[in-house]
């Protein structure tokens, strides 16, 4: 749709409102040229923005130090100039009809207002305040509209709609909350510590989903958290994400103090980058706001009294919220002995016993979250809401009181020429007091020695406690660094580094410059032959891996924590680059020492738990999966919630191995849970969510359910693309199944580019022998056959049945599935005998391995079996071989949930069945196999 006259003056003012009179006028004439209406509707537009500028600044409250005055107009003036025209209760806007006024902002009015269609409903509607619409002002209200219609939580006040007024001022309407701030209710309903602690968690919960959506509340505080009753429980509300900021975009504001001179942020809950009017704010200034809660929750006051703040000039509110160390919790209420009885009735307790609650691991974690420096504050308010849940778990939390050797440098950073000077008086009176040191020998030698014993005690605990600290974070940076081996990347590299050095090498020879360039392209032809990415993970594996699990072995024994974090990070690693036997011994002995030392439902055994799982599963060890499964998803239940990530990781795990297991009906409920809470916990782009989609529609396909299936995998397939890249192993997963799903429509030459692109693909990313690179080259022969390509698709079954053998053994599921892929084709080409001999080894094995849900495999094995031993030709004990094999199949197909009597798969047991009554009439025509023939060809299977 073209634009309009004014949607463009709009746009070109947009472009030019930021630049200076003079640059205005020239960019004005590049813009507008000859388009006179357009150039009159632009300077329209500025010299609206320009009247404005004179009384924007008093619109907001006069804070300590700046009066309005100072900034161009009286308060009172602006007052009057624009409560002549502030909508009022009774006011439509759109379909809103105004009720009352029920809150303020810098930026906005809140009003409760009544919608009628299309559904009748009280709801919130805020607009921007008349004299604030300026493009800044506009830029930041639109982008809170922005912010709030992103974020989806139940914990977050939904947003349902958004316009503009009559006169152009943007509005948005959300849910009504009818709460009252956190702390008046938990106050009011005398909640115990640890019923504060759960309703805290929540809102953990919900600033962490904004955390993934890029924004940042800014502002978080108890008249923001607004709480009521539900089904008899409190539920939080996350409200005003008035000042949120995009993570992504550029913080427009220079200080803590927009241009209007307002604050950006409450001060008694504003971090010190806040405070010193930091550009580079981050998600940790919500913790930091959600520590000082925490704090007033836990003591019923703030880290810094309301009333010191307030009356402060801002260098001193600075100055405060930087440098002042508030103090602990426990301390807190111990200062506070006129209020301490009311403050601990409020949390349903006695004075003594609230101190002692708090003081330990409630300060620990308190405090780590008011960390003045950033970095040393909990990383996510997930892990924030993750020690609070240990805490109420009774395990250890991972907030500890900082060393004495970090508090004394935090001390001279602080007070630095203090520390000088109290030296040098120090120094001065050492030498004055030399003299009659000897008077100072009058403590007992018992005495001394006490302290002396205790001084060594408490130095030889503090030292203990720092190596451990740079133990740990030793054991996670090398974990970290595991964790980021890229086989394909380091394969690249390694190819890039023998052409150079080759290019060198002949240089240095003294190779004619002129036949550089034909050398150096035969060895590329020779290196195309090498799989660059197998070179590189057979290089790593001998170079790095190894050498790590000795490392582990000699120098960690007396650390089974390190031990056990470092061998599950090598374990992953092993495990993500195909290469399972490796990876199980050291999956097996994280989890047993993390089972011995950290215990049962600490998060990291947890990890373990279902790491194992899934890599049992990987190993086709379906039953023995099951268990790790289970324990994972109720114990992350109990001690994580139900929305947690990780919780949610295991609900989809349960749906994949059922599903493995070839129980669809059962996987579904798991699968569907799982993806509807990831969109809404995590976002509809977020990796593990677009797992769970290409889940689900891999589900729908197995069920026979194609066009139900067609959405799921190609959303899967477009996030995939756009969020994760062409050449991530889950975008080749995606392109594969989108390959697989055409063939099953069908629609075979469609098909064909998917399956040859994810095939080339995962050899060069994956490596010719990761187990996905495998199941791709399978799926290729499975299509050549298809499209009656036999001697085109039996490479590509070698190829899978031999490399899977090898690389997952003769019993994994896969082997087993190539193993029958083969012998069909084989009986396609009236390769009979080679069929039999192929398949009759593994027959025994792949009734072990396929029953239940799986036993349709079987079916399609036994089978291709009996129509092997037809085509050979006639022997008596042959046929009845034959007859036994394609009756078994028929009756496991006839029975199966997602088979039944017309599927393709019976239908062939039945033709199977006819050719082998035919033939055997036709050597013993005296038997009455005729009448079998007759009998079967005649059956609904068969028609």
């Amino acid at each position: 749709m073209a634009e309009t006259i004014r949607q463009r003056a709009r746009r070109v003012f947009m472009e030019l409102a930021d630049l200076p009179p003079e640059a205005q006028a020239a960019a004005m004439q590049r813009t507008c040229a000859s388009d006179e209406q357009l150039r009159a509707e632009v300077q329209a537009l500025l010299d609206a923005e320009a009247r404005a500028r004179g009384f924007m600044a008093s619109q907001t409250a006069d804070l300590p130090g700046h009066p309005a005055s100072d900034i161009g107009m009286t308060s009172s003036s602006a007052a009057t100039l624009v409560g002549a025209q502030q909508e009022q209760p009774g006011t439509r806007i759109g379909p809103y009809k105004l009720l009352q006024l029920i809150g303020e902002g810098g930026f906005g009015s809140v009003f409760m207002a009544e919608q009628e269609k299309p559904v009748a409903r009280k709801v919130a509607l805020k607009v921007i305040k008349l004299g604030m619409d300026t493009r800044q002002v506009v830029a930041r209200f639109e982008q809170e509209r922005q912010a709030l219609a992103i974020l989806d939580h139940p914990n977050i006040a939904k947003v349902f709609d958004a316009g503009a007024t009559e006169t152009g001022r943007p509005y948005f309407v959300m849910e009504l909350c009818t709460g009252e701030p956190i702390d008046a209710y938990c106050d009011r309903n005398n909640l115990s510590i640890h019923e504060r602690l759960e309703l805290f968690a929540q809102v953990c919960q919900a600033v962490q989903h904004a955390h993934t959506k890029g924004i940042i509340h800014r502002d978080i505080k108890p008249s923001n958290v607004l709480v009521s009753a539900q089904d008899g429980q409190p539920s939080a509300k996350v409200i005003d994400f008035g000042i949120a900021k995009a993570t992504a975009a550029r913080l427009t504001e220079k200080t803590v103090f927009t241009e209007h001179r307002q604050i950006i942020g409450t001060p008694e809950y504003m971090s010190p980058e806040q405070a010193e009017g930091s550009l580079d704010i981050d998600t940790r200034t919500d913790i930091y706001a959600l520590g000082v809660m925490l704090y007033e929750l836990l003591t019923g006051s703030t880290p810094f009294s309301s009333r010191e703040l307030r009356s402060a000039a801002y260098a001193e509110i600075q100055r405060i919220i930087r440098e002042v160390e508030p103090p602990k919790p426990s301390t807190r209420l111990s200062q506070n002995t006129d209020t301490i009885a009311s403050v601990a009735a409020r949390r349903r307790t006695e004075p003594r016993k609230l101190g002692t609650i708090i003081r330990g691991e409630l300060d620990w974690i308190v405090m780590k979250a008011l960390e003045k420096d950033r970095q040393r504050r909990y990383e996510t308010a997930n892990g924030l809401a993750m020690d609070i849940r240990r805490y109420l778990s009774g395990e250890a939390v991972v907030a500890a009181p900082p060393s004495r050797a970090y508090r004394f440098r935090k001390f001279i950073r602080r007070n630095r020429p203090q520390v000088i000077a109290a030296a040098l008086v120090a120094l001065a009176l050492v030498a004055g007091l030399a003299g009659t040191a000897w008077q100072a020998k009058v403590a007992s030698d018992r005495a001394v020695a006490s302290r002396k014993a205790e001084a060594e005690a408490r130095a030889a605990r503090d030292a203990e406690k720092e190596r451990a600290d740079q133990l740990k974070k030793v054991s996670d940076f090398q974990a970290g660094m595991l964790g980021q081996i890229d086989t394909k990347k380091a394969g690249i590299d390694l190819m890039a580094d023998v052409r150079e050095r080759f290019a060198s090498a002949l240089e240095q020879a003294g190779v004619p410059e002129a036949e550089h360039a034909a050398r150096v392209n035969a060895l590329q032809q020779e290196l195309v032959r090498v799989n660059a990415t197998d070179t590189a993970a057979a290089m790593i594996d001998r170079t790095i891996l190894k050498p790590a699990i000795k490392t582990i072995d000699e120098q960690f024994k007396d650390d089974p924590a390190t031990d056990a974090g470092l061998r599950q990070a090598l374990a992953t690693l092993y495990q993500s680059i195909g290469l399972y036997p490796a990876a199980f011994p050291l999956q097996e002995s994280a989890l047993a020492t993390r089972r011995r030392v950290m215990g049962e439902g600490h998060l990291d055994t947890l990890t373990s738990i279902n790491n194992m799982g899934f890599l049992l599963q990987a190993q086709g060890k379906l039953d023995q999966a099951g268990p790790y499964y289970r324990e994972a998803l109720e114990k992350r239940r109990r001690v994580l919630g139900e929305e947690h990530p990780d919780t949610l990781g295991s609900i989809n795990n349960m749906g994949f191995l059922l599903q493995a297991q070839g129980k669809l009906d059962q996987a579904g409920p798991y699968y569907r849970e799982a993806l509807e809470k990831l969109r809404r916990v995590l976002g509809e782009e977020h990796p593990d969510t677009l797992q769970s989609i290409n889940n689900m529609g891999a589900l729908l396909q197995s069920q026979g359910k194609l066009n139900e299936a067609e959405p799921y995998l190609l959303e899967a397939l477009e996030k995939r693309r756009r969020v994760l890249g062409e050449e991530h192993p889950d975008t080749l997963a995606s392109i594969n199944n989108m390959g697989v799903l055409l063939r099953a429509q069908g629609k075979l030459d469609q098909a064909e580019p998917y399956y040859r692109e994810a095939l080339e693909k995962s050899r060069r990313v994956l490596g010719e022998e990761h187990p996905n690179t495998l199941v791709s080259i399978a799926w290729m022969g499975v299509l050549l056959r298809a499209q009656g390509k036999l001697d085109q698709a039996e490479p590509y079954y070698r190829e899978a049945l031999e490399k899977n053998r090898r690389v997952l053994g003769e019993e994994h599921p896969n082997t087993l599935a190539f193993t029958g892929n083969l012998g069909r084709l084989l009986q396609l080409q009236g390769k009979h005998q080679d069929a039999i001999e192929l398949l009759l080894p593994v027959e025994p094995t792949a009734r072990k391995a396929f029953t239940g849900g799986n036993a349709p495999r079987l079916g399609m094995l036994l089978t291709t079996l009996g129509r092997a031993r037809v085509g050979v030709g006639y022997d008596a004990e042959r046929f009845a071989l034959a007859e036994a094999n394609l009756l078994e199949a028929h009756a496991i197909h006839v029975d199966a949930k997602d088979r039944g009597p017309a599927h393709k798969d019976t239908l062939e047991c039945v033709q199977g069945l006819v050719e082998l009554y035919k033939a055997w009439h036709a050597a013993e025509p005296e038997k009455g196999y005729d009448t079998r023939a007759a009998e079967w060809q005649g059956t609904p299977d068969a028609k």
